[in-house]
């Protein structure tokens, strides 16, 4: 049997590459997805019909509607586009406008350095960019620590942006 590894922390380093809500985050109604926006929907997300490929959900013990982050779903409307699932049906949205470039230069520089430290087995600069974006995005939610930038919505998407590329790279 054949495995393939699968590499958490590089794919949460990808995962700040993700379509991020810039403003306020605004209520709509009905089963529509813009691309151009970001945010949190409510979906019935379907029977997941692929039974030797994991969903995106997860091990979902529950039917029905439930919350997700725009990463969330552009993988289930992906999968539904590959005849994996049915399309999820979106019932209410929280979103706003979007942008996929907001943390570019940050995640551009971190994958740099960290890229290097790998290469010159530098194992102290490797865990400290680690820990540079790990506590970035846990601090971008509810924290004391960061007054600035509070926005759990981001926090969410990001990690699962980062299960998103997991998925992903476990299917291909």
């Amino acid at each position: 049997m054949d495995v393939t590894a699968l590499d958490m922390n590089a794919a949460y380093l990808s995962a700040l590459k993700t379509w991020l809500p810039i403003g306020k985050l605004v209520h709509s109604e009905g089963n529509h997805h813009d691309p151009k926006r970001s945010g949190v929907h409510l979906v019935d997300p379907g029977e997941w019909s692929t039974p030797d490929l994991p969903s995106p959900l997860g091990a979902r013990q529950q039917p029905g509607p439930l919350w997700i982050t725009e990463p969330t779903l552009r993988a289930l409307i992906r999968c539904a586009k590959m005849d994996l699932c049915n399309a999820p049906k979106i019932m209410e949205s929280w979103t706003s406008g979007a942008s996929e470039g907001l943390l570019e230069k940050m995640r551009r520089a971190l994958a740099t350095v960290r890229d290097e430290a790998i290469a010159n087995n530098d194992s102290v600069t490797t865990e400290y960019i680690k820990s540079m974006y790990s506590k970035f995005v846990s601090t971008i939610g509810e924290s004391a620590a960061n007054r600035e930038i509070r926005r759990p919505d981001w926090m969410h998407t990001i990690r699962s942006q980062a299960f998103v590329n997991l998925w992903l790279k476990a299917h291909k």
